[in-house]
Order: C-alpha cells, then sequence, then structure tokens
C-alpha cells in the first residue's frame, strides 16, 4: 500500500515524464485487432471481451474489451500460434482456431465480425443486487438514474443533488465545483436553453445517465470554465416498439409527466418523446438592506411570503438511418415553451437618518421569464479505409425567445402610492456546425481533429413604465427604454494524439478559437467590438496497476464569455428596488485546471480521490452599489483572480447485504483578490460539503433511500452564503415485473433546507434570508412496455 502512495504523489506531481519514461521502454511487437457488431441489428458492441490463448496449453496471455465503436486491438503479441476468442453476455461465443503471428506477418486485422443474439431461458431465475449509482470512467463521472429513486420525480437538478462535484441550492440552482458556469449537452449536442434552465426542464424520468466532465479535452468548445455536464437520454436497444411513462403529482400546484415512444428496425428507427412539468414552490423571505447616499444613510427592511417555480411543456423527435455499415444518419428536434414566475407580498419599512419617521406599505411583485424555443440537428458518421477512419459533420440550430415581464406596485392603506412596469423581449438564434475526423495509428495511438463554426444573434428590447399617481396610469418612460443588438461569431480548430502503453495511457490536443463580438445601442449609435485568439491546449494521463487501482491526471484551460445582458450599455429596472447595468468593456475570463485522481479497491469497497487545483484568471464578478436612496444597482466587472485548492473524495460500499452506503465529501480553499472601484480586497474561505446516500433494499421490489447534504458556508468578492442542510427520503415499489414502479418522494424532510446571504461596500449593506415551505411530498408513477432497456 505505502508503495501505491508512494506511486499516486510521484504521478500528481509530474506524470508525463512517465510518458517519455515508458516510450524508451517500448518494443514494437505482433498486434490483432478487429471490430464486434450484433448481426441483427448491425450495431457495434460495447464492451465485449477478446481473450487471446497459446494454441499449446490454452494460457491466456493477452485480453481486452472493445470501445464504444466495438473495435478493439491486442498489442504487443510475441510470435506465436495462438486461438482467440470474442464474447458478450446473450451472444453466441465466436472463436478463431488459427492465430498465428510471425516476422514476416506481425500485423492481423480481423475486420468485421458479427456475433448472433442468443436466448436465454430466465424462468425461475431472480437476479438481486444493485448497480452503484455512480461510476467512474476515464476523464468523467457517470450517475446512473435509474439507482436514484430519491430523485425520479424531479428534474436532471434534482439527481445532481446527491452526486460528487455538484452542489444544488433550494431554488434548484447548480453549481459544479462552486461555479454556475459551465455547458450543458444533450446526447452530446447543446442544449436549447441556458445551462440552468435545461438541468431544470429534463425530466429525470427521460435520463439514462449523466456524466460530469470536469477536465474537458481539447474536443470540446472551451466555453464553461467549470466543465461539462452531459445529459443521456434514454433508448431502447431492441428492435419493434417500446414505451415509457411518466405521471407524477405533489403538493402546491407540483405535476407533471413524460412519454417517451421509439420503434425500431434494423435499419431505421424512430423517436417520440412529450413532457410537460409544473413545479411551484411557496415560500417567505426577509431582507434588511442600508443605503449611504452623501451624508445620510436611509433603511428599507421587508418580510413577506413568496412563490416561484417554473411551467415548461414540449416535444421532441428524431429518426436514426443505418444507410449503411458505413454510415449513418441521425436527425432530430424538439420545440416547446416555458415559463419561470415569481410572486411576492412584502410588507416594508423605510426610514433614514435624515428622516427617522417609519414609512410602511405594502409592495406585491410578479415577475415572469418566458418564451417558445426550438432546435433542429442533424449528425453524419461515415467510417472508412482499412483502419476504421471516422468522419463525423454535426449541425445544430436553435431559435428561443427569453422574455422577462415585471410589475411591482405599492399601496398604503389601500391605495397604490407608486409601482414600476418592466419588460424586455430577447429573441435569440444560433447556428452551429461542426466537423470531426479520427485516423487510427499503429497500435493504439489515434489521431482526431476537426474544426467547428458558431454564430449568436440576439436583440433585446427594454421597456419601462413608472405608475404616476396623479393620473393613476403607468407613463412610458423612453430614457429608460432601450434596444441593443448583439452579435457572436467563433471559428474554432483543434487536434488530438492519443497513444497507449501497455498500463499507461496519454492524450495530448490543443484548440484555437477565434472570436468576433459586436453590442450596438440601436438609435444611439454605439458600437462595441471585439477581436481575438485564443489558445487551450489540454493532457490527459492515466496509469492501470492491474488490481482495480488506477490513477489520472489531466490539465485543461477554458473560457467563460459575457452573456448578451452582461455587456448592455444601459440602465434597466427589475422593480422599484433593483436597476442593472452591463458592461461593454468586460473581458472573457479564463481558467487553468489541473486535477490527479486515484481509485481503488479496499476489501470489498470502492474508494476513489480527486485532487483539483483551478486558477481564473479576469473573474467576472456580479458587483452591487446604490443608484438612489433605497434603490441598489448591480453591474458586472472584471474583479482580479480567485484560486481553489482541493480534494474530493468517494467511498461506495455495502456494510450490511441489503444496504449499500455512498459517502462523498469535497474540502477546498477558496481565495478571491482583486480591486471593485479602485479598492483593493481579498477575501478567503474553508470550504467542505458532505452527501450520503443510503439504499436499503428490503425486498427484491421494495427498496427504501435516505440522502442527506451538507455545505459550508462560502464567500464571494462582497459578500457571504450560509451553510445549508438537507434531507430526503424516497420508498420504491416495483410490480409487474418491474414494469410498472410507484415512487414516494420526501424532500427536505425536516425542514433544514434554507438561504443566506449577507453583502456589503463602501454605500451599502444587504441582508437576505429566504426558506422555502417544507416537507415537499410527491409521488411517481412509471410504466415501461417492451421493458424500453436491452432485454438480452
Amino acid at each position: 500500500m505505502l508503495k501505491k502512495v508512494f506511486t499516486v504523489l510521484v504521478f500528481s506531481i509530474a506524470f508525463t515524464n512517465l510518458i517519455y519514461a515508458q516510450e524508451s521502454v517500448y518494443q514494437n511487437n505482433g498486434s490483432i485487432k478487429g471490430q464486434i457488431f450484433d448481426a441483427e441489428t448491425r450495431q457495434p458492441i460495447y464492451l465485449s471481451d477478446v481473450i487471446l490463448f497459446t494454441r499449446k496449453d490454452s494460457t491466456q496471455v493477452s485480453g481486452t474489451a472493445t470501445d464504444k465503436n466495438g473495435k478493439f486491438t491486442l498489442d504487443n503479441v510475441n510470435n506465436g500460434k495462438y486461438y482467440l476468442v470474442v464474447q458478450y453476455l446473450g451472444f453466441e461465443k465466436k472463436v478463431f482456431p488459427n492465430i498465428s503471428i510471425t516476422n514476416s506477418n506481425n500485423t492481423l486485422d480481423l475486420g468485421k465480425i458479427n456475433l448472433k443474439p442468443t436466448s436465454l431461458s430466465m424462468q425461475n431465475v431472480v437476479v438481486q443486487g444493485r448497480r452503484s449509482a455512480i461510476s467512474y470512467q476515464t476523464g468523467k463521472k457517470v450517475i446512473d438514474v435509474s439507482q436514484m429513486p430519491s430523485s425520479m420525480s424531479g428534474s436532471a437538478a434534482d439527481v445532481l443533488q446527491n452526486v460528487p462535484s455538484i452542489s444544488v441550492d433550494i431554488n434548484g440552482t447548480v453549481s459544479l465545483r462552486g461555479s454556475q458556469n459551465f455547458q450543458v449537452l444533450i446526447n452530446g449536442q447543446p442544449s436549447v436553453l441556458s445551462a440552468q434552465d435545461a438541468l431544470q426542464q429534463i425530466p429525470a424520468s427521460s435520463i439514462k445517465s449523466i456524466e460530469l466532465i470536469t477536465n474537458p479535452s481539447a474536443k470540446y468548445d472551451a466555453s464553461g470554465t467549470a466543465g461539462i455536464i452531459n445529459i443521456v437520454l434514454k433508448k431502447n436497444a431492441n428492435l419493434g416498439m417500446s414505451g415509457l411513462a411518466n405521471i407524477m403529482g405533489g403538493l402546491n400546484q407540483k405535476y407533471g409527466g413524460n412519454f417517451i415512444f421509439q420503434y425500431k428496425t434494423s435499419s431505421i428507427s424512430y423517436n417520440f418523446g412529450l413532457d410537460y412539468n409544473r413545479r411551484f414552490y411557496p415560500g417567505s423571505s426577509t431582507q434588511d438592506k442600508q443605503f449611504i447616499v452623501g451624508n445620510n444613510t436611509s433603511y428599507l427592511n421587508s418580510d413577506g411570503n413568496m412563490t416561484w417555480g417554473r411551467t415548461i411543456y414540449g416535444v421532441r423527435g428524431g429518426v436514426d438511418f443505418n444507410l449503411s455499415e458505413k454510415d449513418n444518419l441521425s436527425l432530430g428536434g424538439r420545440v416547446g415553451n416555458r415559463s419561470f414566475l415569481r410572486n411576492s407580498t412584502q410588507n416594508y419599512q423605510q426610514w433614514s437618518v435624515a428622516d427617522p419617521q417609519k414609512i410602511s406599505y405594502l409592495d406585491n411583485t410578479h415577475h415572469n421569464h418566458y418564451g417558445g424555443f426550438y432546435d433542429l440537428n442533424a449528425n453524419y458518421r461515415h467510417t472508412f479505409g482499412p483502419a476504421g477512419n471516422l468522419l463525423t459533420g454535426e449541425f445544430f440550430f436553435r431559435h428561443r425567445s427569453s422574455n422577462e415581464s415585471s410589475v411591482s406596485d405599492g399601496t398604503q392603506n389601500s391605495s397604490q402610492i407608486n409601482g414600476t412596469e418592466t419588460t424586455e423581449l430577447g429573441p435569440e438564434s444560433e447556428l452551429r456546425g461542426k466537423l470531426d475526423y479520427v485516423l487510427p495509428l499503429s497500435g493504439r495511438k489515434k489521431f482526431s481533429a476537426g474544426m467547428e463554426y458558431f454564430t449568436r444573434l440576439r436583440k433585446d428590447i427594454n421597456k419601462l413604465s413608472l405608475y404616476d399617481s396623479t393620473s393613476n396610469v403607468y407613463q412610458f418612460k423612453p430614457t429608460y427604454s432601450h434596444t441593443n443588438d448583439f452579435n457572436r461569431t467563433r471559428f474554432a480548430a483543434y487536434s488530438i494524439f492519443a497513444d497507449h502503453w501497455d498500463s499507461l495511457g496519454v492524450q495530448i490536443g490543443v484548440r484555437t478559437e477565434y472570436t468576433y463580438q459586436m453590442v450596438k445601442m440601436v438609435g444611439a449609435g454605439k458600437r462595441f467590438s471585439l477581436s481575438r485568439w485564443d489558445f487551450f491546449p489540454s493532457i490527459h494521463s492515466s496509469y492501470n496497476f492491474g488490481d482495480g487501482t488506477q490513477i489520472m491526471a489531466g490539465y485543461s484551460r477554458r473560457i467563460r464569455r459575457p452573456d448578451g445582458g452582461d455587456l448592455e450599455p444601459f440602465y434597466s429596472w427589475y422593480d422599484a428596488h433593483s436597476v442593472r447595468i452591463g458592461n461593454p468593456n468586460l473581458q472573457p475570463e479564463f481558467i487553468d485546471s489541473y486535477e490527479v485522481g486515484f481509485q481503488t479497491f479496499i476489501g470489498k469497497a470502492t474508494f476513489s480521490n480527486d485532487f483539483y487545483y483551478r486558477f481564473t484568471h479576469n473573474k467576472m464578478q456580479d458587483i452591487n452599489s446604490v443608484y438612489a436612496p433605497n434603490v441598489s444597482l448591480r453591474s458586472i466587472a472584471n474583479v482580479g483572480s480567485d484560486y481553489s485548492l482541493g480534494s474530493e473524495a468517494m467511498i461506495m460500499f455495502n456494510p450490511l447485504k441489503f444496504w449499500e452506503f455512498n459517502l462523498m465529501g469535497d474540502v477546498y480553499d477558496y481565495r478571491i483578490k482583486g480591486a471593485i472601484n479602485n479598492q483593493s480586497f481579498s477575501r478567503q474561505s474553508f470550504d467542505w460539503s458532505l452527501k450520503n446516500n443510503s439504499t436499503f433494499t428490503i425486498t427484491p421490489s421494495t427498496s427504501i433511500q435516505v440522502d442527506t447534504r451538507y455545505h459550508s458556508p462560502s464567500v464571494n468578492a462582497q459578500g457571504r452564503w450560509g451553510g445549508y442542510f438537507i434531507t430526503d427520503l424516497a420508498a420504491k415499489q416495483d410490480f409487474m415485473q418491474k414494469s410498472l414502479s410507484i415512487i414516494l418522494q420526501i424532500h427536505d424532510l425536516f425542514q433544514t433546507g434554507r438561504r443566506e446571504f449577507t453583502s456589503q461596500g463602501v454605500d451599502f449593506y444587504n441582508y437576505n434570508y429566504f426558506t422555502r415551505q417544507a416537507p415537499i411530498v410527491m409521488i411517481n408513477i412509471k410504466y415501461n412496455f417492451n421493458d424500453f432497456k436491452k432485454k438480452r
């Protein structure tokens, strides 16, 4: 064990040196390769076993498993006579009895190998046990959503509450290692919605797995400093018709459902889906604010009730064509609508040092963020050449309306005394085209390259009206009403080289992106442009000790570009007490991310530990200040740099036969320093979180899951977030050989969920505290036909 620990430490400091050391002793011997397919569906078979034996005494000399394309390669095969066995559960085993490796013929390509499915009699067979909900694959963590009943009636954000690297507050806001700047993909494609909206919108019951990629390679779009969350939706591998239906409901306007249908033949596959989700959360809030203007300090306190939530519905569909054994074409699309509401009734009190007489009034605010959306996508794959070269082309177009409206009115003695009415119309279109090429080289070497084009157009039309107590009507204010055009075009190219030497694998890549950006105030003659090239290197490596112990290391550079609203160079009102302004001179934020991971087995327990260091340049931060007495101003600026140095650990084991126990912890030192309004600052916090998932299998068809999570307080440039602790409970009962499932969920069982934030600057102080009504009780009923999964 000491030897392993020592090796891990050396690897984490200088893992690149191992690459050269291994290369110097590498001997070029014989190799055997091929590609394995399902004889019926003509689809490649992932993780098929390929085992090589000597003909003399049947001693196993080598073995491997196929990749996602069904390909395998056995390297370093000495001269001799062998036989090869190819097998996969549910298929007939195939044996190649005469394999010979000689000096003159040391490379053998078996080409395409078709395995025939077999029928397995499952009568009187009962399979007990559960897969772990979280597994580690090279460069990513994979969450099996079917093993998390506590979030089955929720969304993707609910699933992420109990996985490593992720934190989710009571509003459902997702953070990846402390950052909300990440990219969301759906089946590897960009989401039509924003990252947060997409995670709230996708039903957990339609998700097969979620992949967390905290250190993406140069192949991926460099946007999203924290990394990538890829949502893999369910699909059925069976031929014929299959489907999955869910309905769910709970207290306080929480209900919804979704339906997935698929019909598949050997040459074509159709899929269709519907979803509707309505989730609202009643709660209460308290705010204490101070505003310093000149020699006077004014105070604004409020408390009251609010209800916030969302309604989302949509339709998606697609068709996959197997044009030939070498060509595949996929077409798909989605259309839908969304509405995010927040209604509040607050009792306000305001006074000042100059005028200590307290004024009390009632404020009602109705805020709605709404709009329709649609996207179209196409994907073409072509395999060619003796080495299995792969050419992939992707096309993606999306359009969405990102509209906002807010009405706020203050009443005193049942008479309206003030009010604001704001609207923002934001139509947005995005076009993306991508071309990728993979060239297999000798042995297990592989070269990849690609290019990508991206353009985004957005128009924001802002309008403000203020209540006139004399005429009792809202009057339009052209001074605070603007139209803004935003255009961003980007071109990218990348290349990656990967190789594998025995137990050591390495991947090195570089990506370059050119960005042109234009912000224009229509009618005001103001233009702000940006043109720049950026480079994003990446390196990933892994070493397998052969006994289940593996270490991984990686580095990547990422970017966060300002959103269109961050660049708007004018004041816009959110409500009667809040104004915001963008910053057209805002520079993009860059992050250098280093990571070393270690995974092993301790008895029957799986243990993993990741060490990471993240350094952010040009840190973009929301800045609060005072616009006028009792009115706060929110802006955004590059404030400096921040640093995160931490460790993330997870252990999974079964203390008892019926009890699966997963414990996850994250500890990191966070520091941010720079300058705000020409005044230097430096802040630091020691952040930590702890999560536990316990699943108790009562019978083969009955299980109970208990999830607990805690997150410590944390800081940013101007404020401090309070910690929180939440417990969730779920019970699942299966019927009809697991075709029908009923799941009861109770979120925030002990009513401990809350959100607390304190911020202050030279001219303001702000304290916010709010909670939601708990516990939240939901019930989910799920039914599938034709199993909607592999039967083999």
